[in-house]
């Protein structure tokens, strides 16, 4: 049988599993692998200018195809570079995987020159983390880990690989038929079933809340069909606003983040919810009492056991597939239908959504107030835009003004909700999705957490429009003291560059948009172009989406 060396078969590896970029920064203890990559049309490095946005590139490439997105660092600071982008995937539900380089085997447990141990540093933002011990295990813990980071609930799973054991020879990997393509999916119990079936058939005002399940499941369409069959409105957990066509006459928009005061009363009058494809965690309930409203009873579906019943009580508690959940339900419901008074009122709710997304038409002071932009912004992306997030307030408003028509468009922060990942999120994005436009809306404390990867931008084509948000600012923390402690700023203001300057010293295309009359327009002319565009939009400091965290502080005079 032919042989390599285990590096080579690392690559070999990669490119027989479907994998066809890798990215990251080279180093010393890589580049066994890296040369086994070398001239390959199948296999190919990205170069990045820090390793968090390896990471994060890798998760966008993973929640928009469901194949893990492959980010790969050396030995010490690489690795702990990966860790924000890798933590990010792990709470973003995407699976990623995560190779890092280890010092010899000699040299370990010596203190030695970038020694770290590695599988602790990523034990608690991954779902595995596992170390090479034997060269001619390379190849197949590559395609375990693979395989675990798609099954059950998607995450990173971490593969360290000493440098020596890369370079001993082993066998050349042959792993067809473990494409992890077509994994089995688990179904609900029958009897349980049943019993959410005849619960939600006696519903007069039944609801559905949504999860990122729905999207692992490919489950939308089963998703509108049991809404339509129950005239149950959809709303959906935090972040995950793309899970049904925005324009759907049925669709409500989120519960956790953006969610208008006639949507919010709306969900406490449900007498049935059923929450699927949602573990009901923090960012979507902050694990309130009264999250749901009195009498309200809740049939919860996840894709874990733990999940249900976990936070607030289940009448019927499934565990499975969100598309098998949702299909049995429908077979079963028949065509229950909810009261006529409950589908006026979701009409209403729908009327008050369209006049508040509106009404920013009128906003016209200068600097530009930020809703103003997302409206500007929202007419003039394409309809199969991705659209990636920062966390902070410049994002904030997506969730009240931008709408979607497609899953797997919305990459937003999730449970992390770090600054400074909007922007190698849309890159990763871009080199997932190359077809599709790819926009990402961040704010200007965010972008210059990552914005050295414009150079990345640049070198590899990878052509996205970033609007910057610009009020030199960190305004989510502004907002707090503004709401709680008596306006005393401190730790908020900070100095820019020209972002439009900015672009060119990088030779993309730069605009900066002063007057709100001219931003609509100036949206269109960057959704045109063939290379990176920055636009700096100079918007107001003072408007900003409510803080959320009213229950973590404590208002002061």
């Amino acid at each position: 049988m032919a042989r390599m060396s285990a590096g080579y078969a690392v690559a070999e590896s990669l490119a027989q599993l479907g994998v066809r970029n890798v990215i990251g920064m080279a180093g010393s203890c890589m580049i066994e692998i890296l040369d086994g990559m070398y001239g390959r049309e199948d296999l190919g490095f990205v170069t990045v200018r820090h390793e968090q946005s390896a990471a994060l590139m890798a998760s966008a490439h993973g929640r928009l195809t469901g194949k893990p997105g492959v980010c790969m660092a050396t030995n010490g600071p690489g690795a702990t570079n990966l860790i924000t982008g890798v933590a990010h995937a792990k709470m973003a539900q995407s699976p990623v995987l995560v190779i890092t380089g280890a010092p010899m085997t000699k040299d370990m447990f010596y203190d030695s020159t970038q020694e770290i141990d590695h599988v602790a540093l990523f034990g608690p933002v991954v779902k595995k983390s596992i170390q090479v011990r034997k060269a001619d295990r390379a190849a197949d813990l590559i395609r375990e880990a693979f395989h675990a980071a798609v099954s059950g609930i998607p995450g990173p799973v971490h593969v360290d690989i000493p440098r020596d054991i890369m370079l001993e020879e082993v066998d050349v990997p042959r792993l067809e038929g473990h494409r992890s393509d077509n994994l089995p999916r688990v179904g609900p119990d029958p009897e349980g079933l049943a019993a959410a079936a005849e619960l939600l058939k006696s519903a007069e005002r039944p609801l559905l809340l949504a999860g990122g399940g729905i999207l692992w499941s490919e489950a939308t369409e089963d998703l509108l069909s049991l809404a339509e069959a129950l005239g149950a409105p959809i709303m959906v957990s935090t972040g995950r606003d793309d899970l049904a066509p925005t324009a759907h006459p049925l669709f409500l928009g989120s519960i956790g983040r953006g969610t208008i005061p006639e949507a919010a009363a709306l969900f406490k009058e449900a007498d049935v919810i059923l929450a699927v494809g949602t573990r009901l965690a923090h960012s979507t309930t902050f694990l309130r009492d009264t999250f749901f409203g009195e009498g309200t009873k809740l049939i919860h579906a996840a894709h874990e056991q733990g999940s249900v019943g976990r936070h607030y009580p289940a009448e019927v508690g499934l565990v499975g597939d969100s598309g098998l959940v949702l299909r049995g339900l429908r077979r079963l419901a028949g065509e229950a239908g909810a009261s006529g008074a409950w589908k006026k009122r979701v009409a209403e709710v729908r009327t008050a959504q369209a006049a508040h997304r509106a009404a920013p038409a009128s906003y016209g002071a200068r600097p530009i107030d930020p809703r103003r932009a997302h409206l500007a912004l929202s007419k003039a992306m394409p309809a199969n835009a991705i659209v990636t997030l920062d966390a902070g307030s410049a994002a904030g408003y997506v969730y009240e003004y931008q709408r979607f028509e497609r899953p797997r468009s919305l990459l937003a922060p999730q449970d992390l909700a770090a600054i400074g990942i909007g922007y190698p999120l849309g890159l990763g994005a871009k080199l997932a999705c190359p077809d599709r436009p790819v926009v990402t809306i961040s704010g200007d404390g965010a972008f210059l957490f990552n914005g050295a990867e414009l150079e990345t931008a640049m070198r590899e084509k990878l052509n996205t429009v970033t609007i910057i948000l610009n009020n030199h600012n960190l305004v989510s923390e502004r907002a707090y003291q503004a709401h709680f402690y008596n306006k005393r700023y401190i730790g908020d203001a900070i100095g820019n560059p020209r972002f439009d300057d900015y672009a060119r010293a990088f030779g993309a295309v730069g605009y900066r948009v002063e007057d709100p009359d001219e931003m609509e327009d100036v949206f269109a002319e960057a959704m045109k172009q063939d290379k990176p565009v920055i636009v700096d939009v100079i918007v107001d400091a003072d408007i900003y989406p409510e803080p959320r965290r009213k229950d973590a502080v404590r208002e002061k005079a």
